[in-house]
């Protein structure tokens, strides 16, 4: 007797992908016990791993943590009617294999996501009329310079959006909103895609630290801990998901790059490229910030609150990451990478002097 004509419940094949299925729906539950919530979890894996989600979501309420359990809840959506049998037993493998022996996460007590951040403007009882249409303008101001190839347009686009957003943080907090007291203090996971990995983690820290925020990256799986207060925290997301973005563009169209390719140094371009550029950010940041106008009772009264919003993501990162070390970033210099780097910088108008962390 052939395996094609054995009863379904011998044939080898199915027997194979029966057990594959339940390896991957218990490695995802205890993805979930150790903080691991749907989108990390795609970013891993791929959205191939879906119908195996859906499997596990009713599970997951049993074993998961609070904050992981609703992050899964906002998260875990329909497969678009895709079942498990639809994925090949090679894809399954590989699913299996990747979900295997997966690192905790160390920020689960604090977690939150962009799903929730972004549903406070439509909650009634969330933003104020005038903070939701400051925050609409910021957002605007940013996905326009995400979109614009001019670098003039780019520059004072993100620079008018980190001005609004300082004076957005003088204005809340002097009126009572957005005070910060410790339960503020939330972790948004920013999903990193190779290559450039540890230079896109850079651009991250330096946006992080410039917005009174802390950065902490997990270099295994190319995720990245944001922690601050929830609304610096959501800045900071989307301010750099459009750096990011520009980053890659001017990293292939600045000047010294076509030469580079042609004297076959594109690798050491942008390495010098990518370093510069997040320095120089952090730089740009900065000035913007204190271009924005202050009275002498905003000075002396508000930004030392803003301050210490910044002490308190530092305290709450040094609590929740008690063994971390610096990154290193030597590399041989490329002087036309490094100075396209800086000028690209410049064009997209972007703190600081926070290094960047891993996870140990």
């Amino acid at each position: 007797m052939t395996a094609s004509t054995l009863p379904a419940s011998t044939d080898p094949e199915r027997v194979h992908r029966e057990e594959l299925q339940w390896t991957i729906v218990d490695r995802i539950l205890a993805a979930a016990r150790l903080g691991w919530a749907p989108d990390d979890i795609r970013h891993l894996v791929g959205s191939s791993v879906d119908p195996f989600l859906a499997v596990a979501r009713p599970q997951v309420e049993a074993v998961a943590p609070d904050t992981v359990r609703a992050a899964w809840r906002r998260q875990c959506h329909s497969p678009d009617n895709r079942h498990t049998g639809e994925c090949a037993t090679g894809r399954m493998e590989t699913i299996a294999e990747k979900l295997r022996d997966l690192p905790v996460f160390r920020d689960t007590e604090l977690l939150t996501d962009l799903h929730l951040l972004r549903g406070r403007d439509l909650d009634p009882a969330g933003l104020s009329t005038d903070q939701r249409r400051a925050q609409q303008r910021i957002t605007g101001l940013l996905k326009k310079a995400e979109s614009t190839t001019f670098a003039a347009e780019a520059e004072a686009l993100v620079a008018k959006a980190q001005q609004l957003r300082q004076r957005y943080r003088i204005d809340n907090v002097q009126s009572g909103h957005l005070s910060p007291e410790p339960g503020d203090v939330v972790s948004l996971r920013v999903r990193l895609t190779a290559p450039w990995v540890r230079q896109q983690f850079l651009l991250l820290s330096r946006v992080s630290f410039a917005n009174s925020c802390r950065s902490i990256l997990n270099r295994s799986v190319a995720i990245a801990s944001l922690i601050g207060h929830a609304d610096d925290v959501r800045h900071v997301a989307e301010l750099f998901a459009s750096l990011n973005h520009q980053r890659d563009y001017f990293m292939r169209t600045a000047p010294g790059a076509h030469e580079a390719a042609r004297e076959r140094q594109t690798l050491a371009y942008r390495r010098s490229f990518l370093f510069s550029y997040a320095i120089r950010i952090g730089d740009l940041l900065t000035a913007a910030a204190e271009e924005v106008a202050l009275t002498p009772h905003e000075e002396k009264n508000i930004l030392p609150v803003l301050a210490h919003r910044g002490v308190m993501s530092g305290a709450a990162t040094d609590r929740l990451f008690p063994h971390t070390t610096g990154i290193s970033f030597g590399h041989e210099h490329h002087a036309s990478g490094a100075a396209d780097g800086v000028r690209a910088a410049e064009r997209s108008r972007l703190e600081p002097q926070g290094p960047a962390m891993e996870n140990a």
